[in-house]
């Protein structure tokens, strides 16, 4: 007993099957570029993100950079008056000033760049969002620059132990 019976159709033709499957294949078509061009407008508002915020941390590093450097400047003034005061026979007269420079000298408060931009776009693979090759040359070189400044704090404060007693 059949509840359901199929109506008898004429036959398609050939065509008609070639249209059905060239509709087919042009939606997922469409529908593949409209992905990528999504994709690609994403990808730009991302770039656009993060050299904003490369460009706050870069700010807030030349302010850092700023004091920093005039820290650096006082400290070598009072090394090569600590120099001059210990190349000299009178150093034993001058102890109060020898004590002083000796322990600014080796004091200071290091070099901390804001780096949570820089270390997201490497450890990410977000460089690749960047498409000028020179901006991405420069930002490795500011990060190399930074990452040397680091070390000359690392060697200060390895020196610092003796002298801090």
């Amino acid at each position: 007993m059949e509840v359901h019976a199929h109506t008898h159709t004429a036959r398609k033709k050939w065509t008609h099957y070639l249209w059905e499957f060239l509709m087919l294949f042009l939606a997922v078509f469409c529908g593949f570029l409209a992905e990528y061009q999504l994709e690609h407008v994403i990808e730009h508002q991302r770039e656009q993100k993060y050299v904003e915020s490369l460009i706050q941390d870069l700010k807030t590093d030349t302010t850092h950079l700023e004091s920093y450097i005039n820290l650096r400047r006082e400290k070598r003034s009072m090394m090569d008056s600590l120099v001059l005061l210990l190349s000299t026979d009178k150093h034993k007269q001058f102890g109060n000033e020898t004590y002083f420079f000796a322990r600014h000298v080796f004091f200071g408060q290091p070099f901390v760049s804001t780096d949570g931009t820089m270390q997201q776009l490497k450890n990410a693979g977000n460089l690749r969002l960047i498409k000028n090759e020179n901006i991405i040359n420069e930002i490795l070189a500011y990060d190399a620059a930074v990452k040397e400044l680091r070390e000359w704090d690392e060697s200060d404060t390895r020196i610092k132990p003796p002298f801090a007693k």
